[in-house]
């Protein structure tokens, strides 16, 4: 039985090839015959490209179907073409794996801080949380919530604030990286933690996560959202 491998391969030199085997292949195996339209419109987006427009009007294929300088040039840009998409998809993983770190690095100082996750109703000291907050330029708005925690820590080479705020959901832990910024947001669930990495134009970005109760991305983007929006920055 002729598998994925075998098929792609011939019809490689013509994908209108009328060989039955092929034929009985391609009708079974829908994923062959997706790639076989594929290779269909990719080789008439090529006979277009080939034809020269001659004086008065007439116009010349140079190349047949069937000639090996038609195959040798469809095979040349189907390597192109494999080259291109292979360059675009290593570069999107290369744009991602600063943000993956990030988010594991987040995710690691949390193991050095239990004690924070603690739910209460009781606030830190108005005077320690701007204490945290000042070397970030930023302060709270009071529909951020009850700040429960609040401290400056060590974080990639700098001092970053680290605040606690209890939400109806849960204590949510938001980190303030304004030496991080980010082309985008990123949401990662690592190490029973869920949670967002948020870019601040101008001012960073924000780590937002909580614990892993069951809570869903969208709740998180939620809160995400409500605490960047409780920020006032002062520059």
């Amino acid at each position: 039985m002729m598998d994925h491998t075998r098929y792609r391969s011939a019809i490689m030199s013509d994908p209108r090839d009328p060989d039955a085997a092929l034929r009985e292949h391609r009708e079974n195996c829908p994923e062959c015959r997706a790639y076989t339209e594929r290779m269909r419109k990719f080789e008439a987006r090529i006979e277009r490209a080939l034809r020269v427009d001659m004086p008065g009007g007439a116009e010349v294929l140079p190349f047949t179907r069937k000639s090996p300088s038609f195959v040798a040039a469809r095979r040349w840009l189907a390597i192109a073409a494999s080259v291109l998409l292979g360059t675009a998809i290593v570069a999107g993983i290369w744009l991602t794996l600063p943000q993956r770190s990030l988010a594991s690095a987040v995710v690691a100082h949390m193991a050095g801080e239990p004690d924070a996750w603690q739910r209460t109703d009781i606030a830190v000291d108005a005077p320690a949380l701007q204490d945290v907050l000042k070397d970030s330029n930023l302060r709270l708005n009071p529909k951020a919530g009850i700040v429960s925690y609040a401290s400056s820590c060590a974080f990639r080479g700098h001092k970053v604030p680290h605040l606690v705020v209890q939400t109806p959901k849960g204590p949510v832990t938001v980190m303030v990286l304004v030496h991080e910024p980010l082309r985008k947001s990123m949401q990662f669930n690592e190490q029973g933690y869920r949670g967002t990495l948020v870019p601040v134009p101008g001012h960073g970005s924000l780590a937002v996560l909580m614990q892993d109760s069951g809570i869903s991305s969208a709740e998180i983007a939620r809160i995400a959202a409500q605490v960047d929006d409780s920020i006032i920055w002062s520059r």
